[in-house]
């Protein structure tokens, strides 16, 4: 049977120019016992890890809540993610939290998991996860939450002490972008945050 430090060691140790998912280096931290969020920047989705007794289920945020919609927008969203959950192998759409957020889920017993069916979880949780932005005509905002989190990485790696060197490295290396666009990005927000000093 493996443990829930065995999954999470699977995430913690890749490297950048792996093939397989699983492979990749994410970084993992506690949001709660037994709670875990993994993100690797190339990947379109945070991947949260949620360890019941045997059970790990891997859940992907689709970005969308439902709560205050109208029934109508609401009636059309679950028409269309029911249909899906038929057609995905493996998982299946789910709402959860406060709003209504839709997540897509997969469970997987902890007694006979191995890294290869991990990983299949993974890249099924990718699969189906397009399929559901694509049905749902969600392709702008999909896009617009990547970019976001792209950003706040960078944010987070300048407030760490990271040189323009360091960062120029995670966004070529980590989230594969070419070098001309990832100096432009460096540029904007490195001026972007000179006019912030001068301001405050």
């Amino acid at each position: 049977m493996e443990t829930p430090e065995t999954l999470l060691n699977w995430l913690r140790s890749g490297r950048d120019d792996a093939n397989d998912i699983v492979d990749l280096p994410w970084e993992v931290r506690a949001v709660e016992p037994n709670l875990y969020i993994a993100e690797h920047p190339r990947m379109p989705f945070s991947l949260m890890l949620s360890f019941e007794e045997g059970f790990v289920r891997l859940l992907a945020p689709l970005g969308l809540e439902t709560y205050t919609l109208s029934n109508d927008d609401k009636l059309k969203i679950y028409h269309a993610l029911l249909r899906l959950n038929a057609e995905v192998k493996l998982m299946k759409f789910i709402l959860a939290g406060m709003n209504d957020d839709v997540y897509l889920a997969v469970d997987l017993d902890l007694k006979s998991l191995g890294k290869d069916e991990f990983n299949d979880a993974l890249s099924a949780l990718l699969w189906g996860l397009l399929s559901a932005v694509s049905a749902l005509n969600l392709e702008e905002s999909f896009q617009r939450a990547l970019e976001e989190r792209v950003l706040a990485m960078v944010y987070e790696r300048l407030q760490k002490g990271a040189t323009k060197d360091d960062l120029l490295a995670f966004l070529t290396v980590k989230v594969g972008m070419p070098r001309e666009e990832a100096e432009k990005l460096l540029q904007r927000i490195l001026l972007g945050l000179e006019d912030e000093r001068e301001y405050l």
